[in-house]
């Protein structure tokens, strides 16, 4: 009777130890352990905080591309390791609505833009009990710039690049849905450091101070057929540039960057390859 009890004792602590080996549930991990294609579009809203000043809205369209992570660190612990790598790019026409350099007068033109975004990310996950989700805090770093090419001569932001680094980190939530669907939702908090625009028109660089940015992605991934995956995400952001210090240009231009907040929201779809 004891060694039928100590038997029984042995096959429970091996079935708890293979379940707290597993990587999260096998849908969430097979959600976050892939590789992905998509493409969307996304909504910008520029604003400058000065008067008179400059305002940029309209939509750009783009891809992305991205991999990440969830494993096991070692078989008997708890945690996942989670990492994480996504480059995303948009590029179109959106509206100018500022003004001319020497006059002050306003101007309604067009700019060129393009967008560029790459984000590392790495972090813990734990396993939420009863529902199979997955809780995961995780550090982030990266890098964004956005190329402004104004087309009309003589107003602001004929030809700017505003770039910057990103620091910070974020919690991002899995809960499958069904046994092939899993939704997501992660909130960052980034600050954006060693940031400056270059103004090629009067061939200056100009250095920012640190700002902040905010972040919060909505997602959903659903196991088509085997290891093909759909995707598709829905994202808003919001920063700020805190603008340059003064200076004198051609004796008679007084130059500087004033801070700025920008907006941006989309959306994409796409297809998701689970390793």
């Amino acid at each position: 009777m004891r060694q039928k009890y100590i038997y029984v004792l042995i096959l429970l602590s091996m079935g708890f130890a293979t379940h707290r080996a597993r990587a999260a549930t096998p849908e969430t991990a097979a959600a976050d352990t892939s590789v992905q294609l998509d493409i969307g579009a996304m909504h910008t809203q520029y604003h400058e905080n000065l008067t008179p000043g400059d305002d940029e809205n309209g939509p750009t369209a783009g891809f992305g591309v991205g991999a990440s992570a969830l494993l096991p660190i070692r078989p008997g612990w708890n945690p996942d390791l989670y990492t994480a790598l996504n480059y995303d790019f948009s590029a179109g026409n959106i509206h100018y609505g500022g003004h001319y350099i020497e006059s002050g007068r306003p101007a309604s033109a067009t700019d060129n833009a393009v967008f560029n975004r790459i984000e590392a990310k790495i972090g813990l996950g734990y396993q939420i009990p009863g529902n199979g989700g997955e809780l995961i805090g995780f550090l982030a770093g990266g890098y964004q710039a956005w190329n402004r090419n104004i087309n009309q001569k003589g107003v602001i932001g004929t030809d700017e690049f505003y770039h910057s680094f990103l620091l910070g980190g974020g919690i991002k939530l899995d809960t499958p849905l069904s046994p092939t669907i899993v939704a997501s939702v992660s909130g960052e908090m980034l600050a954006l450091l060693g940031g400056g625009i270059a103004l090629d028109n009067f061939h200056l660089n100009q250095s920012f101070g640190p700002s902040a940015a905010q972040r919060i992605t909505f997602g959903l991934d659903d196991a088509l057929s085997g290891r093909l995956h759909i995707v598709a995400s829905t994202f808003w952001q919001h920063f700020n540039y805190s603008g340059s210090r003064p200076r004198v240009y051609d004796f008679y231009y007084f130059i500087y960057e004033p801070l700025s907040t920008t907006t941006q929201f989309g959306g994409s779809i796409g297809v998701a390859y689970s390793f």
